[in-house]
C-alpha cells in the first residue's frame, strides 16, 4: 500500500505544481492587464477633465466678443469715441489682439491697429455680405488663423451689430496665449491639445508644453466630425496609439481635442511591471525547485521501500516492540512516572531553554522551590499509598495555580519546583507565592478515604539577581526553602533576605488596615501653594499619612495600592473628605484665616456615584463654605468611564467647589479634555520642573503648558519646587503658583496654622 501510494504521490506532485504554476502566471497577467487598463483610463478621464476646462475657458473669451459688439451697436457719436469700451486691449483683455468696425456694407469704421483694411477679417466679412450667414449678435462668425503659418495662432471672428445688419464687429483672437496657460500641464511625450474647426482644419496646438501649427504628428485630430453636440465626449484611442477625448464647444465651431500617448502611459508602468515579471519567474523558479525535491524525495523513497520490502513483514513486530520500548523509556527519562509532570532531568533541560530565552529578552523569571512539611510523617502512619495520592493531588493544584506557559516539575520525593517565565515584578512573585502556599495548604480530602492536613514550605530565587543557571537557582531557592521551614511550616522565603523584609511588611499593612481605619490611625499633613505674584500663602493640599503605632510614619505610596488591592480607596476617600471639612471648621473656630484646601480624590473615587453626595454631606456636617474645598484629579483616572467622572466634576462644579488637574503632562489629556471638563487650574508635573534650568525640552514643555493654560483662562500652578532657581526661572516664565519643599514641606494642621495668620510667605534663602 505504501509503494502504490508514492506512485500515486508522484504525479499528483506534477499536477499540483503545474497548477500552482499556471495560476501563479494568470495572476501576473491579469494584474497587469489590469493595472495597464486602470491606467488608460484614468487618462483619458484626465484627458476628458482638460477638454472640459479648455473649452469652458475657450467659450468664455469667445463670448466677450459678442459683449464688445453689443457695446460697438449701442448709440455713440463715433466708433473712435467709444474704441476705450470696445476694444479688448484697451480694457486689458489680452486674449484678443486687434479690434475692428464694420458698416453695413462691409467698409471699415474703426481699427485698432489703424490700418485701412483688415486682411485676416476680409474672407469673414466677404462670407457674412454674401449672405446665408447669421445676423444675430449673439451669432460669431469663426474663421480659421492665415495660411502663410506667420499668423499662427492668430483667429478672425466676426459678430454682427443688432438684429438689422447695422454692420459687423470684428477681432483676431490670440489663441497662442489662450493655449499657453495650460503649458504646465503634464500630457507626457506627444501628448497635445488641439483646437480645431467643426470643418476640421486645425486652429492651434499646444503639444508637449509647445504652441506648434504642425497638426500632422501622431495624434491630430483634423478629420474630427464638424457637428458633434456640445455636450458629448468622444474619447478613445487612435490609430496611432493614442488616447485622445474631444469636448465641443456649445455656441461655437470649434472642437477641443486633449491626446496623450498610451505608449507612454504605459511606460511608466513598464518598470513595475518588469519587477512583477521578476518576481513570478522567482516564485516559479521555486515552486518547480520544491517540485524536483519532491519528486526526487518520493522515488528515493520508493526506492528504498523496494529494497526492505522483502523483509518489511518479518521485521514488522520487532520494530513495533522498539517503538513501544523506546516511547515507554523516553517517558520515563523526561517525565515522573507518578505524577505525569516533567522530572529533573526533563525540567533541567526545559528551564535551560527558558533561561537562554530570558538571557536574550531580559525578563525577570523565579524559581520557586517546593517541599510539603510532614510529608515522611504522612508516609509512616497512612502509607505509601497514600503519600503517593497526596503527591499527585499536589502536582494537580501546582499545574492549576500557574500559567500555561510556567513550568512544574517534580525533583523527587516530595520537593516540586515551578520555573516561572517573564514575571512584571518581584512583587507578583510574592502574590502568587501566597496564593501557591494557601493553595497547598488546603485540606486534601478523602486520599484513600483519609483526609490529610499538609502545608509547604517555599524558597524563592530570582534569575538573573540570584543566579543565571538553572543549577544556581535551584541551590539558592533550596537555602531559602531551609530559611522558610526554619520560620515554620507554611510559609515562603526569597533567597534575597531584603525581599524577605518588603514582603512581610506589605502583608503586616495589608492584615491591619481595616482596623487602622476603625482605629483612627490616619492623619493628615498640609503643605501650601504660594502665588508668585506677592508669595501669598494661596491654598494648601491635604495630604494623608498612616501614623503606624510601631513602624510610625508611613507615606501613601506604602499604603495607597494595598487601599485598592482590598478595595478600601473610596471609604480612605470619604474619611480624607471629612477630615479636611473638619479641620476647616476647626480653623474657623479659632480664627485662623482660611484657604482653599485641595483633596485629591483616585481614579475609583471618581468613578463612584455618591462622591458628589459623600462631599456635599461633609461641607453641611461640619458648616463648610465650598469655596474653601478644591478637588485634584490626576489625568489617568479620566482613561476609563470618561462620562461618569465628567457628571461628577460637574456637580461638584455647581455648588462652587473647584477642580484642578494633577501630575498634567504625564497621562493622556488634550485640549478636548481641558475644554470639556469645568477644570480651574492645572498643576505641572513635578518631572518637569525637576530639571527645568537645564533640560531645554522641560522649560519649553512648562513654557507651553502656561501659555496654554492662560489662554484657556486655567490657573498653572507648578509643583515639586525644590531650589531657587526652579522658582524665579517658573516666575519668570509667568507661572501663577508653586508648592515644593523649597518653599514648606507638608506639615500637621497645628503646624501649618502661623503660616496661615501670617498669610504672607517670606522669601527664603537658598
Amino acid at each position: 500500500m505504501l509503494l502504490t501510494s508514492q506512485h500515486t504521490l508522484i504525479p499528483g506532485a506534477f499536477v499540483l505544481g503545474l497548477a500552482l504554476l499556471i495560476y501563479l502566471w494568470a495572476l501576473h497577467f491579469t494584474r497587469i492587464q489590469n493595472e495597464k487598463k486602470l491606467a488608460l483610463e484614468a487618462t483619458t478621464e484626465s484627458s476628458r477633465n482638460i477638454a472640459t476646462i479648455v473649452a469652458t475657458n475657450l467659450e468664455e473669451v469667445l463670448g466677450r466678443s459678442s459683449l464688445y459688439a453689443r457695446i460697438t451697436s449701442s448709440n455713440a457719436p463715433s466708433p473712435a469715441a467709444k474704441s476705450l469700451h470696445f476694444n479688448p486691449q484697451q480694457v486689458g483683455d489680452s486674449a484678443y489682439l486687434r479690434a475692428a468696425v464694420y458698416d453695413q456694407d462691409g467698409k471699415l469704421v474703426y481699427s485698432s491697429a489703424h490700418q485701412r483694411t483688415e486682411t485676416e477679417l476680409q474672407p469673414l466679412l466677404d462670407q457674412a455680405l454674401r449672405g446665408g450667414q447669421p445676423t444675430d449678435s449673439s451669432q460669431v462668425l469663426i474663421g480659421h488663423p492665415p495660411v502663410d503659418g506667420n499668423g499662427a495662432w492668430r483667429l478672425p471672428i466676426l459678430v454682427p451689430l443688432g438684429d438689422e445688419r447695422r454692420g459687423y464687429y470684428g477681432a483676431i483672437l490670440d489663441l497662442g496665449y489662450i493655449l499657453s496657460r495650460y503649458r504646465e500641464v503634464e500630457l507626457g511625450q506627444g501628448g497635445s491639445i488641439e483646437l480645431i474647426h467643426s470643418d476640421g482644419l486645425p486652429l492651434a496646438v499646444l503639444r508637449e508644453g509647445a504652441l506648434s501649427f504642425d497638426t500632422r504628428l501622431p495624434g491630430s485630430h483634423s478629420t474630427l466630425p464638424g457637428d458633434m453636440d456640445a455636450s458629448t465626449f468622444s474619447s478613445g484611442p487612435t490609430d496611432l496609439g493614442y488616447l485622445s477625448s474631444v469636448h465641443s464647444l456649445a455656441h461655437y465651431p470649434i472642437q477641443v481635442a486633449v491626446t496623450q500617448n498610451s505608449a507612454v502611459v504605459l511606460g511608466r508602468l513598464a518598470a513595475q511591471h518588469q519587477a512583477y515579471l521578476v518576481r513570478t519567474l522567482i516564485f516559479s523558479a521555486v515552486v518547480i525547485l520544491v517540485i524536483l525535491v519532491v519528486v526526487f524525495s518520493l522515488r528515493h523513497q520508493h526506492r528504498l521501500h523496494q529494497a526492505v520490502a522483502s523483509s518489511e513483514q518479518e521485521k514488522k513486530k520487532l520494530i513495533d516492540l522498539l517503538e513501544q520500548e523506546k516511547t515507554r523509556a523516553l517517558a520515563l527519562a523526561s517525565h515522573d512516572y507518578l505524577t505525569g509532570i516533567p522530572n529533573r532531568r526533563q525540567f533541567q533541560q526545559l528551564a535551560s531553554s527558558e533561561l537562554k530565552r530570558a538571557r536574550r529578552s531580559r525578563n525577570l523569571y523565579a524559581l520557586l522551590f517546593f517541599d510539603l512539611d510532614r510529608f515522611k510523617l504522612v508516609n509512616d502512619n497512612l502509607g505509601h499509598a497514600v503519600g503517593d495520592l497526596l503527591l499527585k493531588a499536589v502536582a494537580t493544584r501546582l499545574q492549576a495555580a500557574v500559567r500555561n506557559y510556567d513550568l512544574v516539575a517534580r525533583l523527587g520525593g516530595d520537593e516540586f519546583v515551578v520555573l516561572l517565565s517573564e514575571i512584571p515584578s518581584e512583587e507578583f512573585v510574592s502574590q502568587l507565592a501566597a496564593n501557591l502556599v494557601r493553595e497547598l495548604s488546603q485540606t486534601y480530602v478523602n486520599l484513600d478515604g483519609h483526609n490529610v492536613e499538609t502545608s509547604p514550605s517555599v524558597g524563592i530565587a530570582l534569575y538573573p539577581r540570584d543566579g543565571q543557571s538553572v543549577d544556581d537557582l535551584l541551590l539558592h531557592a533550596d537555602h531559602a526553602m531551609y530559611s522558610a521551614k526554619a520560620r515554620g511550616r507554611g510559609v515562603f522565603r526569597f533567597y534575597d533576605a531584603s525581599l524577605n523584609a518588603s514582603s512581610a511588611r506589605r502583608s503586616e499593612l495589608a492584615s491591619r488596615f481595616k482596623s487602622a481605619m476603625h482605629d483612627n490611625e490616619f492623619c493628615l499633613h498640609f503643605q501650601p501653594k504660594v502665588a508668585l505674584d506677592d508669595f501669598a500663602v494661596v491654598g494648601l493640599e491635604a495630604l494623608i499619612r498612616w501614623d503606624h503605632p510601631e513602624h510610625g510614619l508611613i507615606f501613601p505610596g506604602d499604603f495607597i495600592p494595598l487601599a485598592e488591592e482590598q478595595n478600601y480607596i473610596i471609604p480612605l476617600g470619604r474619611w480624607v473628605i471629612d477630615a479636611v471639612c473638619r479641620q476647616i471648621a476647626a480653623w474657623h473656630a479659632d480664627a485662623v484665616p482660611l484657604v482653599p484646601v485641595a483633596i485629591n480624590v483616585s481614579a475609583h473615587q471618581l468613578r463612584d456615584n455618591l462622591l458628589p453626595e459623600d462631599v456635599i454631606a461633609s461641607l453641611v456636617r461640619h458648616d463648610v463654605n465650598p469655596a474653601w474645598i478644591e478637588i485634584e484629579i490626576t489625568e489617568s483616572s479620566l482613561i476609563e468611564d470618561t462620562q461618569l467622572a465628567r457628571r461628577n466634576l460637574e456637580s461638584l462644579a455647581a455648588i462652587g467647589i473647584k477642580i484642578a488637574l494633577d501630575d498634567y503632562g504625564t497621562g493622556f489629556s488634550g485640549l478636548s479634555m481641558l475644554k470639556q471638563l469645568p477644570i480651574n487650574a492645572v498643576k505641572v508635573d513635578r518631572s518637569f520642573i525637576r530639571d527645568i534650568r537645564n533640560d531645554t525640552d522641560d522649560a519649553v514643555i512648562v513654557a507651553s503648558t502656561i501659555s496654554l493654560a492662560h489662554n484657556l483662562g486655567l490657573i498653572v500652578v507648578a509643583e515639586g519646587v525644590e531650589s531657587k532657581d526652579q522658582l524665579l526661572h517658573l516666575k519668570a516664565a509667568g507661572c501663577d503658583q508653586v508648592q515644593g519643599f523649597f518653599l514648606q514641606r507638608p506639615v500637621s494642621a497645628q503646624d501649618i496654622a502661623p503660616l496661615l495668620r501670617k498669610r504672607h510667605y517670606t522669601f527664603p534663602s537658598p
